[in-house]
């Protein structure tokens, strides 16, 4: 079994292989910069946007854009979606009334529905946060409602043997087997709406990480869009570490048998 700091070397020489292969390709010429450009020539475009700013943003204020723009539909699909969730797989009621819906509406590309956004919520933050919001929304009530389904049933009518109530046994009980799996949706949910966010900025957007990708894309800036793929993917992994380590914290029998 690796350790951590052997799962880390590894993890380091394999990005390592990469960006040497990607400069070795990039630099062969056997390729145009137009359509891979070199390391370099990204890392200019992230000082010079930065530095010089672009479309009237420093590259600092798309990222805080975004990242409000993702938390704020990260934050509602958590406080809607949990309990949401929970609720589905304790009552088989609730679940009947409204899987159909979260079924339905799970496999729905983003983009199907944006235009429909906009016409209701118009061009402004209102449309980006709701897309992003019904972007996370379904993982989390399906992660919630499977995580209680997954509560070992022995341990349920042991609490209910010892005289707890119902509503004893969902919060010593039920509740805190499904950390685990509420932090993994929490995971799955940041993933599932940065993957989102190009599409959220892509209607009359003027800042934004993903609105440089879309807008470097129309002129064929390729080391700006290679650039803003790069910040949302590091930002991205930095939030999914974070998460991990937090829910170590609060989960710290999480994988433990």
């Amino acid at each position: 079994m690796l350790s951590g700091l052997g799962s880390f070397l590894i993890s380091a020489i394999s990005v390592l292989v990469f960006f040497c292969l990607w400069i070795a390709l990039s630099n062969s010429g056997a390729i145009s910069p137009t359509f891979l450009p070199s390391p370099s020539a990204v890392w200019g475009a992230l000082v010079d946007a930065q530095v010089d700013g672009y479309r009237g943003h420093t590259l600092i204020v798309h990222v805080a854009y975004s990242l409000f723009r993702v938390f704020a539909g990260f934050s509602a699909a958590i406080v809607l979606g949990v309990p949401l969730g929970l609720l589905m797989g304790r009552s088989q009621v609730a679940n009947a009334i409204v899987d159909p819906f979260v079924q339905f509406f799970r496999p729905l590309p983003p983009l199907g529905y944006y235009m429909l956004l906009v016409l209701w919520f118009g061009i402004g933050e209102m449309s980006k946060v709701v897309l992003l919001f019904l972007s996370g929304f379904p993982v989390v009530v399906v992660s919630a409602a499977a995580a209680v389904r997954s509560v070992q049933e022995s341990h349920l009518r042991v609490a209910r043997s010892l005289g707890l109530t119902e509503q004893q046994v969902f919060w010593s009980v039920i509740f805190p087997s499904t950390l685990p799996a509420l932090f993994t949706a929490a995971r799955l949910t940041i993933g599932v709406t940065f993957g989102s966010l190009v599409a959220a900025e892509i209607v009359a957007a003027t800042s934004g990480v993903g609105f440089i990708i879309l807008n470097s894309s129309q002129y064929l800036r390729t080391e700006y869009v290679f650039m803003g793929i790069i910040v949302i993917g590091v930002i991205a992994l930095i939030l999914d570490k974070a998460a991990s380590a937090i829910e170590r914290w609060i989960v710290p029998w999480a994988g433990k048998n």
